[in-house]
């Protein structure tokens, strides 16, 4: 069965997002992308601050003559493969290559290539990418199989969903992630809660740990993909000052027995950090990164 190319719309949300759950089904692993980050992507920030339209022109769909998506490309930063096999046909893969290096300054395509997708890997060698041993990305996993113990510090609160306002969520992405001061706080600051809109968002998993002060210290939001009964964590953070006191482990972890509750059996967020490794994650999908020079 052949396949064509067409441009991504608003409209094809989701379908994309139950591609990306078929693939994982077909792989048993993430094919490159969860539903999460790809709906994470959109609601986030880049949709309530009208970066939309300029990101989904970085969207390519290739559908089969039945009309089911049979591949897909996007970026964030780098360009990644979004595949339902680990053997796609190379005039396949040949197309996605053209459509990433026509969408790219030239000595700026940067690639997320799967470890073992030797074909891609032979592909984009051949087309004048290195690999950038310094950089990387991965998706990691924690199963499921018991529940975590949950230990909330005294002088701390967990609340989820709205009990917490979009305000204090985006002043806690801020300090977790470290830019007080620059214009995209004050822009976050403004435009944080688009999340809420997600098809898959669900308060109950949206976790924040609060200080007396009422500061979210520490936060976690799960998505679910039911499909395959698994969970991802997507975004997670601590504020800098409140490290190595137990609060990123506790909200996670309730994050974690909350999916369990749901009938998940794996969970994924990534990328692996001695902190992740620490609370039980393993690897899962790694990427190498080439650059066309």
């Amino acid at each position: 069965m052949g396949t064509r190319y067409r441009d991504y719309t608003s409209d094809d949300m989701m379908k994309v997002s139950r591609f990306l759950s078929h693939a994982h089904s077909k792989l048993n692993r993430p094919s490159s992308w969860t539903i999460a980050r790809f709906e994470f992507e959109i609601f986030f920030y880049k949709w309530r601050a009208g970066l939309l339209p300029e990101w989904e022109q970085n969207i390519g769909l290739w559908e089969r003559d039945n009309g089911e998506l049979a591949a897909m490309v996007c970026r964030d930063g780098d360009f990644y493969f979004q595949l339902d096999t680990d053997h796609p046909q190379e005039e396949l893969l040949c197309e996605m290559l053209e459509f990433i290096e026509a969408k790219s300054a030239p000595a700026a395509v940067k690639l997320a290539v799967p470890k073992g997708m030797s074909k891609l890997q032979e592909l984009v060698q051949g087309r004048g990418y290195v690999h950038l041993p310094n950089e990387s990305d991965n998706i990691i996993s924690i199963t499921l199989e018991k529940d975590f113990p949950v230990n909330i510090p005294v002088g701390f609160l967990l609340q989820c969903g709205e009990e917490v306002s979009d305000q204090a969520k985006a002043q806690g992405h801020i300090m977790a992630f470290n830019y007080p001061g620059t214009v995209h706080a004050e822009q976050m600051l403004v435009l944080y809660g688009g999340i809420r809109q997600a098809p898959g968002y669900r308060p109950a998993l949206d976790l924040s740990l609060i200080n007396e002060q009422g500061e979210v210290v520490a936060f976690c939001n799960a998505f679910v993909d039911e499909v395959n009964r698994i969970g991802i964590l997507e975004p997670v953070g601590t504020h800098a000052d409140y490290r190595l006191r137990g609060l990123g482990r506790a909200v996670i972890y309730e994050a974690l027995n909350r999916l369990r509750s749901l009938g998940m059996i794996k969970g994924y967020t990534g990328p692996m950090q001695p902190f992740y490794q620490r609370l039980g994650f393993q690897m899962d999908v790694e990427f190498e990164v080439w650059q066309k020079l």
